[in-house]
């Protein structure tokens, strides 16, 4: 190299140093910014570390320690003593109060309200005029067939007026067939005795001992016995034909008296229908009560009938005495019979106790539902209970013996049958199987199975094996 050229590089290089100074000294900021950076985050990091690892730390530990709790305690289990079931079976079912006697009152007759004497709330007595019904047709149809009464009354004595002439014509031609007879019996009687002389004076006309016209005039008086005995016998038959229509007759006017007390009979029924739907203008009262329902006003019009389309006038209920029907399962329902005492409470009266007793029974259960229909009676003379009420019915009836109770949710329900868990003196726990006798809601029955005094397991879980030692919370 020459000199020349070993001058310029060392001449370049005396003007690069201050710039590769100055690059040196930027570098070297740059790493101390990037220190001091650094050594910042580190502190932050320093302090907020120790709050998301502390938790995590703490909870981790609890879990070890709740596990190891768990691995070492006994598993903890609800008990309840098995009890004996007693004598009776305390029943407790709902009903509705309803009063003894209620009947809707229809009118009777068609009419117009002319008075109305009652009103809802009013105690009524038996027979006791409610109210008045204006009837003008009905009165004119009372009168028209008293009316009809009198002319079937005239109309039957006319009839027996015909009878005693059509009597007395009978009678007068039985006489006259009685006198036509004798007269034949006397005709006959000159016939034969003109005829035997005849005979006798033909005879003595054919010896010569009279003469031919005391002969001829014997034929001839014969001869006129003879028409007289026929005409005697054309007056009988007369008088047997006057005999048939006369008691024709009779018959025939009988008959018309007989069709006249028909008609009599039939314009009095007419004219009692006619009176009876006059009383109908008066609506009374059928039983002693208290009016519960009023439908009409003074001058309304109303027609009778008791269709479902037409509303009754009134609606009486006899309160007094009221009702509660109560259906009874079926396992009850042989312990209830009539006159049994029962206890009604209500709770608008918390503090009070209403008597009543079983007044009947359905007999026969409900095949859908299995429970008999009851009747219960309460004493309401101070008219305490109102129909419509909501009450409790409680009663007791007899329950068969050797039955226990367990809490309903004490049993499960296997492919093996009902079973319950029992807690022995040691803790350990087993599975029983038993025959259950009838549900009661909160408790159930158990005929075999179990013994008095036993305990058992309430809501077993499934992880329960038998043999498991427990710990018991009562």
């Amino acid at each position: 190299m020459s000199e020349q050229a070993v001058f310029e590089k060392a001449t370049n290089e005396q003007k690069a140093l201050p710039l590769l100074t100055e690059k040196a000294k930027a570098s070297q900021r740059q790493r101390h910014g990037f220190t001091r950076l650094m050594s910042i985050s580190g502190f932050a990091m320093s302090l907020i570390l120790p709050i998301g690892i502390v938790p995590r730390l703490m909870q981790s530990q609890e879990l070890e320690t709740s596990y190891q709790k768990t691995v070492h305690q006994l598993p903890q289990v609800s008990v309840a003593q098995v009890k004996s079931a007693g004598s009776e079976i305390a029943l407790k079912l709902p009903g509705n109060i309803e009063a003894v006697l209620e009947t809707p009152v229809y009118a009777r007759a068609n009419g117009y309200i002319d008075k109305r004497l009652v009103d809802i709330g009013d105690r009524v007595t038996a027979g006791q005029l409610l109210a008045h019904i204006e009837t003008p047709e009905i009165d004119q149809s009372r009168i028209e067939a008293q009316a009809q009464v009198l002319s079937k009354v005239a109309e039957k004595a006319q009839s027996e007026a015909n009878r005693d002439r059509a009597q007395a014509d009978l009678d007068h031609a039985r006489a006259e067939l009685s006198q036509a007879q004798a007269n034949l019996v006397e005709r006959e009687s000159e016939q034969k005795f003109a005829y035997s002389t005849y005979l006798r004076f033909k005879v003595l006309g054919q010896q010569g001992a009279v003469s031919i016209q005391d002969v001829e005039e014997k034929e001839t008086r014969y001869k006129t016995t003879s028409a007289a005995k026929e005409a005697a016998l054309d007056n009988i038959r007369a008088a047997q034909s006057d005999v048939l229509a006369a008691a024709a007759k009779l018959k025939a006017e009988r008959a018309n008296i007989n069709v006249s007390d028909a008609t009599i009979a039939a314009a009095r029924a007419h004219e009692q229908r006619s009176q009876t739907e006059s009383n109908f203008q008066n609506v009374v009262s059928p039983f002693a009560g208290v009016v519960t329902e009023r439908n009409f006003d003074q001058g309304m019009l109303v027609t009778s009938g008791s269709e479902s389309s037409k509303s009754p006038i009134y609606r009486i209920a006899r309160i007094d005495t009221v009702k509660v029907f109560v259906d009874v399962p079926q396992y009850a329902s042989k312990g209830v019979r009539a006159g049994q005492t029962v206890e009604i409470k209500l709770k608008e009266f918390p503090d009070r106790t209403f008597n009543g007793k079983v007044a009947r029974t359905s007999v026969a259960l409900d095949p859908v539902a299995r429970t008999l229909r009851t009747e219960i009676h309460i004493d309401n003379s101070a008219l305490t209970l109102a129909p419509g009420m909501y009450a409790d019915v409680s009663f007791k009836v007899p329950r068969p013996s050797n039955l226990l109770l367990i809490p309903a949710n004490a049993l499960i329900n296997r492919a093996e049958g009902p079973q319950v868990v029992t807690v022995a003196s040691n803790h350990q726990i087993h599975f029983n199987k038993v025959q259950l006798g009838e549900d009661l809601g909160n408790e159930i029955e158990v005929k075999s199975g179990l013994s008095q005094n036993e305990t058992v397991v309430v809501n077993p879980k499934d992880t329960l094996v038998d043999g498991t030692k427990v710990s018991e919370e009562r």
